[in-house]
């Protein structure tokens, strides 16, 4: 028991949350995200969709690249709560549009 906690406080303390205030640092789409609200969100959606032996062996790419799309969808949900309903159903029709054209 104590050695899958150790790994989960390894992998969030030592490799999650320095690629998030990386991103949260370099990316200006990303600047204005609560470092310690994305990090909930982050842990909590990889602790639903992962192991924690897999979340040690994954490289820092592929963990990166899970914690931008992560982040991207976080930036584009605040855009999209922003919106009107009329704002919204013309969103939605747009990206059907979109979809039919590939």
């Amino acid at each position: 028991m104590s050695k899958v906690s150790i790994s989960v406080d390894n992998i969030f303390q030592n490799r999650l949350i320095p690629i998030v205030e990386n991103f949260l640092a370099t990316d200006r789409l990303l600047e204005n995200l609560d470092r310690d609200e994305m990090v909930r969100i982050i842990v909590d959606v990889l602790m639903r969709n992962y192991f924690p032996e897999q979340l040690q062996e994954m490289s820092d790419a592929k963990l990166s690249d899970k914690i931008r799309r992560i982040l991207e969808g976080q930036v584009m949900f605040g855009l999209l709560s922003d919106l009107t309903p009329t704002e919204i159903a013309d969103f939605d029709a747009a990206v059907r549009d979109l979809r039919k054209s590939y």
